[in-house]
């Protein structure tokens, strides 16, 4: 079997049957409800078969090992974060807006409304997800390709805000002297650790008011006016 150059195994073909492909899946479902009971040290590969009502040995037809199986999950909760087919392509967003005519110039209330809904949309997957986010920024810490999905979770909320400040400052509705890939690594990072101290560590802060105050402290850093009425 082949390796990729991180020492990853590549993952096994998928299967050629419903009857594989349903097997397989409830693996997968089994995989993610053990890993967020139990952790992803102390979970093995029995741990996953009897969950799922398999033989041992079953589990190695659909998946080469703890990690491979963990992978699949991972790059699930990827889909559900950035909201792109978990195989997308680092540059396939870029791609679609370059094959589109130039936008039309939003209005400064579609602004605060688009960047609310953005805000929401994260903090709503984060939610749905926080105990298998939780569990790959740990692996990410001794797996370098967990800490590659990792990234490109970040990356790919960047890229959006990083678009977003662009086209901003050349409406004249953000501060020209920012730098935008800087300011939207940075913003992005405000969510993304917010969403971490709320939905990880436990602090208690509810959906509404948070997506309210952190698209405030966004809109407010860029320098977006705010609407007439809010």
């Amino acid at each position: 079997m082949n390796s990729s150059d991180n020492g990853v195994r590549e993952p096994l073909p998928l299967p050629t049957t419903s009857r594989g492909m349903k097997t397989r899946s409830l693996l997968v479902e089994k995989a993610r409800e053990i890993f967020e009971e139990k952790g992803y040290l102390d979970t093995v590969v029995a741990d996953i078969a009897s969950a799922a009502g398999v033989a041992h040995g079953t589990f190695y037809k659909y998946f080469t090992s703890k990690q491979d199986i963990f992978r699949v999950l991972a790059l699930e909760l990827q889909a559900a974060m950035i909201g792109d087919p978990p195989d997308n392509s680092r540059h396939a967003e870029d791609d679609r807006d370059r094959s589109r005519t130039a936008p039309a110039q939003r209005s400064v209330e579609e602004w605060w409304v688009r960047v609310e809904d953005n805000n929401r949309r994260y903090l709503t997957a984060y939610m749905g997800n926080a105990k298998l986010m939780a569990m790959v920024e740990q692996v990410a810490t001794f797996n370098d390709e967990m800490l590659q999905l990792r990234r490109e979770i970040r990356r790919a909320f960047v890229r959006r805000s990083d678009r977003a400040v662009t086209r901003l400052q050349a409406e004249g509705l953000a501060h020209a002297d920012v730098d935008s890939r800087y300011a939207a690594t940075a913003l992005g990072s405000m969510v993304d650790r917010f969403a971490y101290v709320w939905l990880v560590l436990g602090e208690d802060f509810e959906l509404e008011e948070s997506t309210r105050t952190l698209t405030l402290l966004w809109a407010r850093a860029i320098g977006l006016p705010e609407p007439a009425r809010r």
